[in-house]
């Protein structure tokens, strides 16, 4: 338990970093990817609070988003030099020197969170145990 608590903090307060750093207010889609992305239960993963909430049916898998890109790529110029500028323009965020990372971390990892809200949830999780 405690490894998936660890796990989903990290990812939690990642996502939290990097919607506070573009100036977003509230998620408005979520896209998983991967093998990860393809079988897990987006109800669930709300309720564990594996990211901030959204309207669960703005949680979308989206397979196999590297082999795509990689066929999208080789198969078309234009995707080709789009990959290439994104690949040039990436940038990265070391999220441990971040200020507020700990806090985050450290309140990301209850279920679904210690302080942050989840409207969405209401009506799946008890009252009870959103508000408290």
């Amino acid at each position: 338990m405690r490894q998936i608590q660890l796990a989903k903090g990290a990812l939690y307060a990642g996502c939290k970093l990097m919607v506070k750093r573009i100036g977003l207010k509230k998620l408005d889609k979520v896209k998983i990817a991967g093998a990860f992305g393809t079988h897990v239960d987006r109800t669930k993963a709300l309720v564990m609070g594996l990211f901030p909430d959204c309207d669960i049916e703005m949680i979308q898998s989206v397979g196999n988003a590297a082999g795509d890109g990689c066929r999208a790529a080789l198969l078309n110029v234009k995707k080709r030099v789009e990959a290439n500028w994104c690949s040039r323009n990436v940038e990265y965020v070391e999220l441990t020197v971040e200020p507020t990372f700990q806090q985050d971390f450290m309140e990301a990892m209850q279920l679904p969170h210690m302080t942050d809200p989840f409207p969405h949830l209401r009506g799946i999780v008890r009252d009870e145990i959103l508000d408290q």
